[in-house]
């Protein structure tokens, strides 16, 4: 029973530092994406407003590292063309003071 218990706190865990992680991946398939997303060069324009980092244990919340497997992300993104199209849009910043990132 002891070894139960610390099972269940340990996956807990696990997945709460996964869930607070921001691994993004970019699908071509629309359909299995979580958001649509546009890509915007105006920062008052955007909704979400992100940090690419290139290393993957700098990922959490605001900061996005783009990774190639599906099963690894956090969060599958499908990129638009258009705002109108898109459920949000985002803005890549250079700064954490400007980070606005809320899923909802």
């Amino acid at each position: 029973m002891k070894f139960f218990k610390e099972y269940i706190i340990l996956s807990f865990l696990l997945l709460s530092l996964k869930c607070n992680s921001q691994e993004i991946f970019f699908t071509e398939n629309e359909s299995e994406a979580d958001y649509k997303i546009f890509i915007t060069e105006e920062k008052s324009d955007a909704n979400w407003i992100v940090i690419k980092t290139e290393w993957r244990n700098d990922a959490k919340d605001g900061y996005w590292y783009i990774t190639d497997w599906k099963n690894d992300a956090n969060l599958v993104l499908y990129k638009v063309d258009s705002k109108s199209e898109a459920d949000k849009i985002v803005f890549y910043t250079e700064w954490s003071t400007d980070i606005k990132f809320d899923i909802k």
